[in-house]
């Protein structure tokens, strides 16, 4: 029990101290693992159904949360086709459920897994290009301890 409350409150301190990239790739990995353990609930001769609802509610409500993350403002085209796609993403976890069938899931993990690899790769190089970036301080500072040994 205390084991997981420290591992809750290091969560919370993790998102709170996140910026915008980290949280999104935060959101996109958790959106994974409850479509994974709701889709081993199917598969399972013993299916715990709280234990699945409880994940496809999880799912949901993040998908919805990407949803009102999208800018209108941004790229209305990306923000257009990401619209559709949680979407998608919404309508193959009702497939899921209804049919208890878990391919539905398998479909809007294997897109949300290439979606995340994309979002994780962009906020890689958006860093790369920040001049006050971890990596760019971590590597100013170690030119900066080159100088002073030499």
């Amino acid at each position: 029990m205390r084991r997981q409350l420290a591992y809750g409150k290091y969560q919370q301190m993790q998102v709170k101290s996140a910026d915008k990239g980290n949280l999104l790739l935060m959101l996109y990995d958790a959106l994974i693992v409850s479509l994974k353990k709701a889709k081993l609930q199917l598969e399972t001769d013993n299916t715990d159904k709280q234990e699945f609802s409880d994940q496809i509610f999880k799912a949901r409500e993040i998908i919805l949360e990407l949803v009102g993350a999208l800018d209108e403002n941004a790229n209305k085209e990306i923000t257009a086709s990401l619209q559709s796609l949680y979407d998608y993403f919404l309508w193959q976890i009702s497939q899921s459920v209804t049919e208890k069938k878990s391919e539905p899931l398998d479909d809007v993990i294997e897109h949300a897994t290439g979606l995340r690899q994309a979002w994780g790769q962009a906020v890689q190089e958006n860093r790369a290009k920040q001049p006050n970036s971890q990596a760019a301080q971590s590597s100013n500072l170690r030119s900066q301890i080159g100088t002073i040994k030499a």
